[in-house]
């Protein structure tokens, strides 16, 4: 799968992941008292206090790594200077590397190829065929298809009935499919991507990116060709296209995809979210789905180049869809405070939110 592989790349390279622009962070008032239970934003505010800073047994979040993953025994394993690999991970990044040079980057060569062949001829057919570039993201589920079936990395998937308010449904009753949506993600393990890209199948979708990706073989093109947004943080140029961007995919009704922490925890804990995604979102009037990811990061831990164990054993990686949250009528920092606290809320306690971490920055 594309995603697998740019997570073998991405993991070599050690380079932070999806993002939008991070700013200057805002906090919440420092006295959670205060907060007034007579407004219905104050009182989500005060929620997001009370769940972030004491665990269900009465134990505070102190931000210390996840202890979990010291109980789970991965094996010997071996120092690829900072990193580590075991036999599981030897395997699946072999078989990882061997498909993405000499399967996944020909394909996309070829996708490339071919769409700028066509670009040039009258009409434009290949554009015409696949105006959303839907094709790349097939093959990666094709590929997905095979690799998760034989290295048991299926994510457990709950909550699906979630979006059946985002069908379609004409005035016979018939269903057709899902509108699009903004889908937001906590971020603690390089497994994030692939498992949130496993969750779409093959449903278009666009994964909002950092511009540095493109500088890296395979990962770059593989960015470009399917058509993901692609962001460069120090320039504002760059910020508005990718605004731009994902607004534009939304209203063709393409998915949109961020991980808005704009890195992958370092402990496993979820942290504070940026804003740019939701801004996207309110432009166009799309719901934000809220997607919480469970174990990601005792499947592949920090110190890991490769996953260390499958994702179907004790503990399954799991994920869990909320319920779609309207923009409409919102503030931004209402929308984000939201979508922070249903992601919360679902989490396990050695991933929940350490103590007095801010839940937006600007």
């Amino acid at each position: 799968m594309r995603f697998v592989t740019t997570l073998f790349l991405l993991s070599s390279f050690r380079a932070r992941s999806l993002l939008l622009v991070p700013q200057r962070p805002t906090h919440h008032p420092a006295d959670r008292k205060s907060l007034s239970s007579a407004s219905s934003k104050s009182s989500c505010a005060t929620k997001l206090f009370s769940a972030n800073a004491i665990s269900a047994n009465g134990a505070r979040n102190d931000g210390a790594p996840n202890s979990d993953s010291m109980k789970i025994n991965y094996g010997p394993s071996i120092r690829l200077g900072k990193l580590k690999l075991n036999l599981f991970g030897a395997i699946i990044g072999l078989w990882e590397i061997f498909c993405g040079v000499f399967l996944w980057y020909p394909a996309m060569a070829l996708y490339g190829l071919a769409r700028a062949i066509s670009s040039k001829l009258p009409g434009d057919l290949l554009s015409k065929i696949d105006p959303y570039r839907r094709i790349p993201i097939n093959f990666g589920f094709a590929w997905a298809l095979l690799s998760y079936s034989l290295f048991g990395m299926w994510p457990a998937v709950e909550g699906r009935e979630n979006l059946e308010v985002l069908r379609v449904v004409d005035e016979n009753g018939k269903k057709g499919k899902l509108r699009p949506a903004m889908y937001v993600a906590n971020h603690c393990s390089w497994m994030d991507i692939p498992f949130v890209a496993w969750l779409f199948g093959s449903t278009n979708y666009k994964f909002i990116a950092k511009a540095e990706l493109n500088k890296i073989p395979i990962v770059g093109r593989a960015v470009r060709v399917g058509g993901h947004v692609m962001l460069d943080r120090s320039n504002r140029r760059s910020q508005m296209a990718a605004y731009k961007a994902g607004v534009q995919w939304l209203k063709d009704g393409v998915n949109l995809v961020t991980f808005p922490e704009g890195t992958r925890s370092k402990n496993g804990r979820m942290g504070s979210f940026k804003k740019g995604a939701f801004k996207m979102a309110q432009a166009v009037g799309m719901p934000v789905v809220p997607i919480t990811i469970l174990n990601a990061d005792k499947v592949q831990p920090i110190e890991y180049v490769f996953p260390a164990k499958p994702s179907w054993n004790h503990p399954r990686a799991v994920i869990k869809i909320g319920k779609p949250i309207t923009t409409a009528g919102k503030q931004d920092d209402e929308l984000l405070e939201e979508v922070w606290q249903t992601i919360a809320d679902e989490l396990p306690e050695s991933q929940k939110p350490a103590k007095d971490t801010p839940v937006g920055v600007k």
